[in-house]
């Protein structure tokens, strides 16, 4: 059953962020050396502004706290800097995925990087994963190895682009 859900700033819902970061972390250990989710959450607390880089989003559904999250970054490794912004460290929580979370926190990541100006925002992602946000307006634009982990970049650009849900 699809439940009705907002999207809110990080810093406006503090108190999901260590779920989030958990979550994050989680996720994207296996890829980043060192991530925990201590240094997720000290991530997250510097998100503290609205319409700004960095910046982080957070879906949540008042009875089931948070649902999803996503962040917009412009602080990447000095190898990926031809690519930035990101939208980054997408995550959903497992039993509430397949439910159009995952598609409105890209929908408006997209919406905030048009808002600050930005004309393409990235992302990278496992090569099984690009289906998905190809289905949703991105493209192919290179690939990225970080240690042994390869991944496929892709960009949108944000004046023109209609991501579906």
């Amino acid at each position: 059953m699809r439940r009705a859900f907002t999207i809110d700033y990080a810093c406006d819902v503090p108190q999901w962020l260590p779920t989030l970061a958990a979550a994050q972390a989680a996720a994207f250990a296996p890829l980043i050396a060192g991530l925990d989710t201590n240094a997720v959450l000290a991530r997250l607390r510097t998100h503290q502004q609205h319409r700004a880089l960095p910046t982080t989003l957070i879906a949540h559904h008042e009875a089931l706290s948070w649902l999803g999250g996503v962040s917009l970054l412009d602080n990447s490794p000095e190898d990926t800097r031809p690519w930035a912004p990101w939208l980054a460290s997408l995550v959903v929580r497992d039993e509430q995925r397949g439910q159009g979370i995952g598609s409105a926190l890209i929908r408006r990541g997209v919406e905030e990087a048009r808002a600050l100006g930005v004309a393409y925002l990235y992302l990278y992602c496992a090569a099984d994963l690009a289906g998905y946000y190809a289905a949703r307006g991105w493209h192919t634009c290179g690939d990225y190895t970080r240690g042994a982990w390869r991944a496929v970049v892709m960009r949108i650009d944000t004046g023109t682009a209609e991501p579906r849900a």
